[in-house]
């Protein structure tokens, strides 16, 4: 058991609680922290970090660590006076930059499906029309057809009546020569002729 707490503190001291190069921000609660040459109170000052200003983390030394400004400058800055945490401004510009983005994302895809939209409306509208006309071509064609059917139907009944009138005047014809034909031979038979 003792073992494990020894492996666990030296696990502990060797791997850094902060990842070194990561930015890391004076307190919002701190007006300013002072860069130092040493990792002590009586070190000289080489530079003044404000509050929220940012600088990367180069190492950790038991109450300091030893920071990298963007300036440039290297020194030691106390522990308590730095966070990982961004000041709460630069977060809610940053909260204000996702938003505006995704609101532009959003009106963007909004843009998007609107021209969609006005493009199926446009095609339905365009699919109407066709309809439309497909039907009013079904009449016409319904309204042909049905004129030819009338128009065969009268045709057929005046061929009919044609080839009724023709068999009625083929039938008269007969009659009428049937009758000729019967008066001559009656009349050669009274006058003693016959045909022959």
């Amino acid at each position: 058991m003792r073992l494990h707490r020894v492996v666990l503190s030296c696990a502990l001291l060797a791997v850094p609680s902060i990842v070194l190069g990561a930015s890391l921000y004076v307190r919002d609660n701190t007006k300013e922290a002072l860069v130092r040459t040493g990792p002590s109170t009586e070190n000289k000052i080489i530079t003044i970090l404000k509050s929220g200003q940012e600088v990367t983390l180069v190492e950790e030394q038991e109450a300091y660590y030893l920071v990298a400004t963007p300036g440039g400058a290297q020194g030691y800055v106390l522990k308590y006076q730095l966070t990982e945490q961004s000041p709460a401004e630069k977060r809610i510009k940053e909260i204000e930059q996702r938003f505006q983005q995704r609101v532009q994302e959003l009106e963007t895809q909004t843009q998007n499906q609107e021209k969609q939209l006005v493009a199926l409306r446009e095609e339905r509208e365009r699919l109407d029309s066709a309809r439309k006309a497909a039907e009013e071509r079904a009449q016409r064609d319904a309204d042909t057809v049905a004129r030819f059917q009338t128009q065969q139907s009268a045709r057929q009944s005046e061929e009919a009546l044609r080839w009724f009138l023709v068999g009625a005047g083929v039938l008269l014809v007969g009659v009428l020569c049937g009758r000729l034909w019967g008066g001559a031979v009656k009349r050669n038979r009274r006058g003693g002729l016959t045909l022959g």
